[in-house]
């Protein structure tokens, strides 16, 4: 199989810069092997809570939890009482340019990711507390994007890439999934990328029942399929799928797991990309589905209460369908606090998360990092 490549620049993360200069061009192949590597030593819990950080959602992304139990309350084997969680209004946050995280009913707790240094860090719902999950030793400059909780086999999946601009290697990014054991902290495994593709990038991924995980690339229209048994595969290409200036940046799977839908970042656009064909769809989208701010696109993504939620930096939009498959939709925006990168479903409600990626791109001082209850009107 072959597809174009558009052309990637190499400044930093977005590469803000040189946009308008970026274009579709060349061809390659597609490589389909796939390794893995487990690993077995434990990371590192750091204490601490308060001040600047991260958040987190569905997926730079964003992807719905799949599956497992939701303990909200009642009586426990011991006969108990199990009390019912509290959510905070706001959960302040260290971690610094959080792009992407998942909310865990099971641990009652958000994981939220890390531009500044990709570490992931777990955030305790009833108290706020923030702990340091995982920090990656290896040399090199990380990033941690979407990510994705199996709360059946207690597993976190996090976008990984690392950035080689400044060695002026080629290509300049190397994406990867990490799997973490929610239950030791972890993590499990290490899958590049590069196994199904090796210019492959990695902004977000999203899960299905059967424990199978499945990523969005923004540099190319590629989804790659991930096995926890046997690694990285390229699953589905098109070029509804690529964008002239940034692409897919966050993935949710349907209910029914008919399908995933992909958010193209700019220009700003929805996708649908069926489970069973692989085939990819142009969602027909009527209404408000962009964002005035500067360079602005369409960020973080969650499916909550029969609706798609998409996070642009100063803008929510609520995607409803006007078909059951998805297939047309009918956005429509109210005006948010400038700076989110992703939006969250919580039994308590939306959270956005304030992960100013933007200003990291353009190399700017940051507000302080928050997580944020979501009161307006949709």
């Amino acid at each position: 199989m072959t597809r174009r490549h558009p052309t990637v620049s190499k400044s930093k993360y977005f590469s803000y810069s040189v946009l308008a200069m970026m274009f579709l061009a060349g061809c390659g192949d597609l490589g389909t092997s796939s390794t893995s590597s487990t690993e077995s030593t434990s990371s590192q819990n750091v204490g601490g809570s308060g001040g600047q950080g991260t958040g987190g959602t569905g997926a730079t992304g964003g992807s719905n939890p799949i599956g497992g139990s939701n303990p909200t309350g009642g009586s426990t084997s011991t006969g108990t009482t199990k009390p019912e969680p509290t959510f905070k209004d706001d959960y302040p946050l260290f971690a610094q340019f959080p792009e992407g995280g998942i909310y865990d009913s099971v641990d009652h707790a958000f994981y939220v990711g890390s531009l500044g240094d990709g570490s992931v860090h777990k955030v305790d719902a009833n108290t706020g507390e923030e702990t340091v999950l995982f920090t990656e030793t290896a040399p090199g400059a990380w990033w941690t994007l979407g990510m994705a909780v199996d709360e059946q086999r207690r597993r976190l999946w996090v976008c990984a890439m690392e950035d080689l601009t400044d060695t002026d290697a080629d290509p300049a990014y190397d994406g990867y999934v990490w799997v973490f054991d929610l239950e030791t902290g972890t993590r499990q495994a290490v899958f590049p990328l590069s196994d199904a593709d090796p210019e492959a990038t990695c902004t977000d991924l999203t899960l299905t029942s059967d424990g199978l995980a499945y990523v969005v690339d923004r540099d190319f229209g590629n989804v790659y399929k991930v096995d926890i048994d046997f690694g990285a595969s390229l699953f589905a290409w098109s070029d509804v799928l690529v964008a002239a200036l940034i692409g897919q940046n966050a993935a949710v799977t349907l209910p029914d797991e008919s399908a995933i839908i992909a958010a193209i970042y700019l220009p700003s656009r929805l996708a649908r990309v069926d489970l069973n064909t692989g085939d990819v769809l142009d969602i027909d989208i009527s209404g408000d589905f962009a964002d005035a701010a500067f360079l602005s696109g369409a960020d973080g993504m969650v499916y909550h209460d029969g609706d798609l939620y998409v996070a642009f930096s100063s803008e929510l939009v609520k995607v409803s369908p006007t078909l059951a498959d998805f297939s047309s939709v009918n956005a429509t925006a109210v005006d948010v606090p400038d700076g989110m990168t992703d939006v969250v479903s919580t039994p308590g409600g939306l959270y956005l998360l304030n992960g100013q990626a933007i200003r990291y791109a353009l190399d700017q001082t940051p507000d302080p990092f928050k997580l944020t209850r979501f009161v307006g009107n949709l």
